[in-house]
């Protein structure tokens, strides 16, 4: 089905553009409930987002608590990054949220982006997958279905790509999925931002979403700090392995006795761990790194304002022109 236009659409599962549809009055209250623009995404996803459960097969989706949470804070927030372990269905949740935005808000466009392309793709096709689970009278029609980006006859649109600078330069977008990105490589991360940003302020209320488990001290770590201390208008929202039902203390300690202390503490505690063979610990790290300076002054930056009868400190690089030994802190 790669390319598919809606002369060849399979009209079992997805529906044909532009056809006529007769709703019963149940439906549509049903229709109204799930478009509604305040409780429409979680009633759509308690009583219309079927996922493939891969023991019990097609199942109703049941969101958690801690699920709920991160819907509300996607649909409340312009800007959001969430910090969460592994298997607690954050891209499932996303997907369902995602699904809710393209089939009741016209010319609504999406962009997916993962490490690599196929990622993205499999993230895409479980939105179609959610989609064929629909009745048809929730469905919009299709237009373009395959494994890079669909249409729909409303005109909204979803694609899928690699983060990369040269994903979504171009494109005009109303929300921006980023999976993963702490495992996005340091590089390709800033340089995606730096080149993608025009296209996310270009857009008054496009939405930015980044979900991750912790990789090291990265641009997802500053993204994250920054959220935390309020120097970004990134929303923060945390997830602990706790939060999920079933998971208890044994589950915890037959899972590192499997894996390992220091995997656990990243994939689960969410905790950001850096190199072991650094100098600094990782947790002086974390402590000291991406402060902003209160002020600077002549390439001088004041991280604290100076106290009374307290000696101050200057630390700077030795080998710089500007420094020498006689401005060194002892």
């Amino acid at each position: 089905m790669i390319g598919m236009k809606s002369s060849t659409v399979d009209t079992v599962l997805v529906k044909a553009p532009h056809r006529k549809q007769i709703y019963s009055e149940q439906e549509l209250t049903e229709f109204a409930l799930c478009a509604d623009p305040l409780n429409g995404p979680m009633y759509f996803l308690d009583n219309f987002f079927y996922i493939q459960h891969p023991v019990r097969g097609k199942m109703l989706y049941h969101p958690f608590e801690y699920q709920r949470r991160l819907i509300e804070n996607y649909h409340n927030n312009r800007f959001s990054i969430c910090k969460m372990p592994r298997q607690v269905g954050k891209t499932t949740t996303t997907v369902g949220y995602m699904l809710w935005c393209v089939l009741f808000q016209e010319d609504y466009n999406i962009a997916i982006l993962a490490n690599k392309g196929q990622l993205a793709q499999e993230i895409l096709s479980r939105i179609q997958k959610a989609y064929e689970y629909l009745p048809k009278w929730l469905q919009q029609g299709i237009i373009v279905w395959n494994k890079r980006n669909i249409e729909l006859e409303n005109g909204s649109k979803i694609y899928a790509y690699a983060t990369s600078a040269a994903g979504v330069r171009g494109g005009t977008y109303n929300l921006v999925f980023l999976d993963e990105f702490a495992f996005v490589p340091q590089n390709m991360a800033v340089e995606f931002f730096t080149a993608t940003y025009p296209v996310i302020s270009s857009g008054k209320t496009t939405k930015v979403i980044i979900v991750s488990t912790p990789n090291g001290l990265n641009q997802f770590y500053k993204m994250w700090t920054d959220a935390t201390e309020k120097r970004s208008l990134y929303v923060p929202l945390e997830v602990h392995w706790s939060m999920v039902p079933g998971r208890d203390e044994k589950w915890r300690e037959e899972t590192i006795r499997n894996t390992s202390e220091e995997q656990f503490r990243q994939e689960f505690e969410t905790e950001f761990l850096g190199s072991s063979n650094t100098l600094i610990s990782a947790k002086k790290l974390q402590e000291l790194a991406y402060k902003e300076p209160i002020a600077e002054h002549d390439m001088v930056k004041i991280y604290k304002p100076p106290v009374k009868d307290e000696k101050p400190h200057l630390y700077g690089d030795r080998k710089s022109t500007r420094l020498n030994s006689s401005h060194m802190s002892e």
